[in-house]
């Protein structure tokens, strides 16, 4: 019965999502998506998130592999225990069912893009009123959006891509489009071009904003452990400026310089959530 039992004990090792390499190095497997520059299919680093979390696993010993799936399988794959994190989410109630999160990673915002010479300012809902907003088909904006559509102070127009809104928004179909401006960015620099970037600005204020965590299964042992492993490595990567210089490098290579000094104050310079997820 003994070899029976050794059997048993390999083939579990085997199907565990947490492995261990040759030379005995403890390696994390990580679902995630295409959302760049944060994660990013195409490049060797997947994305400069990507980077801030390898490299506060590996402060650790713990080699993180990243996989890239479909949105909507990417977190149900930890649940089932099939991979044991996923990058990134933001922390809700329904969630917080089923997965411990890792202290804040980087905070994140929606915020209004527009055509630069269209004279444009908003502190509350009724500085939108009669405004035609792009919307992205299936994605959620928060509640100060839906309340100002609800109520008919602003026009929505929905379409299926975000490069859609803004190739809508230089022709001046719509007069705002609600986009993470790390994200937005990045398009533009890279799919619309130049012209584009020289015609297109984002307002500071943020319609909504939240914190990107690492959530690991409830259901995984190794879970506790490996969140304290994370969240101690990424305290020391931002207490030695990697952390920072990650960000800044990522912001220059992907923004203009106007955009990257604003981007740059709001992901380094914040402060962590008093009231972390658990």
């Amino acid at each position: 019965m003994k070899w029976y039992r050794l059997f048993l004990f390999s083939l579990l090792f085997c199907l565990s999502p947490l492995s261990h390499s040759a030379d005995g190095e403890e390696t994390i497997r990580i679902t995630t998506g295409h959302w760049p520059p944060y994660l990013d299919e195409d490049r060797p680093d997947g994305g400069f998130l990507a980077r801030i979390i390898r490299e506060a696993f590996a402060t650790e010993d713990i080699k993180a592999e990243f996989t890239f799936f479909p949105w909507s399988r990417a977190l149900a794959l930890v649940k089932t225990r099939n991979y044991q994190a996923s990058a990134v989410w933001s922390c809700t109630k329904e969630r917080r069912r089923d997965f411990l999160y890792s202290a804040p990673i980087l905070p994140y915002q929606y915020v209004f893009y527009h055509r630069q010479k269209m004279a444009f300012d908003w502190d509350s809902l009724s500085d939108l009123e009669g405004m035609a907003v792009g919307l992205t088909q299936d994605y959620s904006y928060g509640q100060t959006l839906s309340a100002a559509m609800n109520s008919g102070l602003v026009n929505a127009d929905v379409t299926t891509s975000d490069l859609a809104n803004f190739r809508k928004l230089l022709l001046g179909r719509i007069d705002l489009f609600p986009m993470d401006p790390v994200v937005g960015e990045a398009m533009i620099g890279e799919q619309l071009g130049p012209e584009a970037r020289a015609r297109l600005e984002f307002h500071p204020k943020a319609l909504r904003s939240a914190l990107y965590h690492l959530p690991f299964s409830r259901d995984d042992p190794e879970a506790g452990r490996l969140r304290r492993a994370f969240d101690r490595g990424l305290a020391k990567l931002r207490e030695s400026g990697r952390y920072q210089e990650i960000i800044e490098n990522a912001l220059k290579a992907h923004s203009s310089p106007a955009a990257a000094a604003i981007l740059e104050d709001k992901l380094v310079n914040w402060d962590e959530d008093p009231s972390p997820c658990v």
